[in-house]
């Protein structure tokens, strides 16, 4: 699937930064452009390397942990459900798209980076998003994939 935006890692940071803004016109575009980072082809790599990037604000580093998990649990394999509804996620403009399934080259710099991020990450809180991502990924993965 293309990517809705171009965003490159200071895009992405700026928006993340942007995100804890109480000016509306900043805020808001950025909440938008990070519900959208489960359709942006690199958006894994991006987060990781935001989230352990330790001269990055304290909180877009945990905000990118947040995503990195939310992705991890939303969009790492297809979700089954008890309901006939199908598992979708409406754009800005309330359009029904499916949840998108991360590619194996978008799934690679998660599961190579995640098990070093949490054993070298000195904050708590973020080793804890860290070991969420980790267990979300090798619910799916391990031994199979890893």
């Amino acid at each position: 699937m293309p990517s809705p935006v171009a965003l490159d890692v200071e895009s992405l940071h700026r928006a993340l930064q942007q995100s804890f803004s109480p000016d509306d016109s900043l805020r808001r575009p950025a909440e938008e452009l990070i519900k959208e980072l489960k359709y942006v082809q690199d958006s894994c790599g991006m987060l990781m390397r935001v989230a352990t990037e330790t001269q990055v604000q304290f909180e877009v580093r945990q905000a990118a942990a947040i995503q990195l998990k939310n992705i991890s649990r939303e969009a790492w394999t297809e979700r089954q459900s008890l309901y006939p509804l199908e598992l979708v996620n409406p754009d800005a403009n309330n359009n029904r798209r499916p949840v998108p399934i991360l590619t194996e080259e978008q799934k690679l710099p998660l599961r190579t980076g995640i098990l070093d991020a949490l054993l070298s990450e000195p904050e708590k809180s973020l080793r804890d998003l860290f070991a969420e991502t980790f267990n979300n990924i090798a619910i799916h993965d391990y031994p199979e994939k890893w």
